[in-house]
């Protein structure tokens, strides 16, 4: 939940808006996990006692009226679900991985065909990132500065970034309370909230490049 979570519950914040309340479950697939990392490490192999659940399953339900079921999990080996999909009145919309910049946004309405929204000039959805880091033969977008490029930008045009400390601090407690809420198998309601942030078009995103 803290090691993948942050991509996930911010970008729904982004697209809906702040979180209300939360349920969830919360498991533990394997008693022992082997520690999987390079040859090079001296803890490959190395075998460790689980003490933490491994496994979310949670309901967030937003200030807006939204309710949207998360799962996050590591004894998940592999599986055919879009990221994240979005579901309204009119249609549906199917948003590529959080984790990175890239990917193509597909959206199906009342006749569930489902097809690529048109492609825009965004420029950090351009590949950047290649197998191990190298910039070379670039295959994923990712400009993980750019929060902090938003963050300089709003403090010389004296406005509120975009990841301000109310969402970061709203995003942690959305986490620690599905935590909370996984073990004791009850519905939290947050105390804290924030403002959706303003989305970053193609314009704004080229400024915070230069």
């Amino acid at each position: 939940m803290l090691d993948m979570g942050p991509y996930y519950i911010t970008n729904l914040i982004n697209l809906v808006g702040p979180v209300k309340r939360v349920a969830a479950l919360a498991g533990t697939g394997r008693k022992e996990r082997v520690i999987n990392s390079q040859p090079s490490n001296p803890r490959n192999g190395e075998k460790l006692k689980v003490k933490t659940p491994t496994t979310y399953h949670a309901l967030l339900e937003f200030a807006q009226g939204a309710c949207i079921t998360v799962s996050l999990s590591w004894d998940v080996w592999a599986h055919k679900h879009q990221n994240m999909e979005l579901y309204g009145v009119t249609g549906a919309m199917y948003v590529p991985d959080p984790n990175f910049f890239g990917g193509d946004v597909m959206v199906a309405g009342s006749d569930q065909k489902v097809e690529a929204m048109a492609a825009w000039d965004h420029p950090f959805g351009k590949a950047n990132w290649g197998p191990g880091n190298r910039l070379t033969d670039p295959i994923w977008a990712n400009y993980r500065c750019a929060g902090l490029a938003d963050m300089a930008d709003a403090i010389i045009r004296k406005r509120l970034p975009r990841c301000d400390i109310s969402m970061v601090a709203h995003v942690v407690e959305v986490m620690t309370a599905v935590m909370e809420a996984g073990v004791a198998r009850k519905f939290v309601t947050l105390k804290s909230t924030c403002k959706r942030p303003a989305p970053l078009g193609p314009d704004e995103a080229r400024a915070l490049m230069k």
